[in-house]
């Protein structure tokens, strides 16, 4: 039962939090062929661009459409929430939108408190090269497309799943700029 509960966060928080995929089949991660294309996507595209696919007991799968390994996006969006977590020294940055009655955001982790630098409303470009990766964890297989800048390792995932970045990296400050 803890094992299904760590699974399912870890799969929230990736969904909600960090909108990412592939998976790493070593430590070092897959070389996987790149293709260098560059898109710009709103958070909503990104979002309506990703397939997630998952039995919850064996594998878990995150893939863009659009985006492969080697890839580079430029997320352009207006943040519509933006919070510093002291205990994991980062900044959580939201971008929601709506369909129908229905909300929806993706969330991104930055490095360190960036709160004085961007606020509600402003409008950012948030640029990153897509990573997959794969590696299993607690007997889930997971084969994932994520932000480069995320991905650490399989021990850094694997050590640090129970925190409240679920495994993955904040993202460097740099990577962030108002639009």
């Amino acid at each position: 039962m803890k094992k299904a509960i760590l699974a399912l966060g870890m799969i929230c928080f990736m969904l909600v939090v960090f909108i990412s995929g592939c998976t790493q089949q070593n430590n070092k991660g897959n070389e996987g062929s790149t293709t260098g294309k560059t898109l710009t996507m709103t958070a909503k595209e990104l979002n309506d661009d990703m397939s997630v696919n998952s039995d919850w007991s064996t594998y878990f799968t995150i893939a863009y459409n659009s985006l492969e390994d080697g890839d580079t996006l430029i997320l352009q969006d207006k943040i519509t929430n933006i919070s510093y977590d002291s205990v994991t020294n980062s900044t959580m940055v939201k971008f929601e939108w709506t369909n129908g009655s229905i909300s929806f955001s993706i969330k991104l982790a930055f490095e360190g408190n960036i709160t004085g630098s961007y606020i509600v409303g402003d409008n950012v470009t948030i640029t990153q090269k897509i990573k997959h990766v794969t590696f299993t964890y607690q007997n889930l297989a997971y084969d994932i497309e994520l932000f480069e800048d995320q991905w650490e390792s399989q021990d850094y995932f694997s050590f640090n799943a129970g925190s409240a970045l679920g495994g993955l990296k904040p993202l460097p400050q740099s990577c962030i700029a108002k639009a």
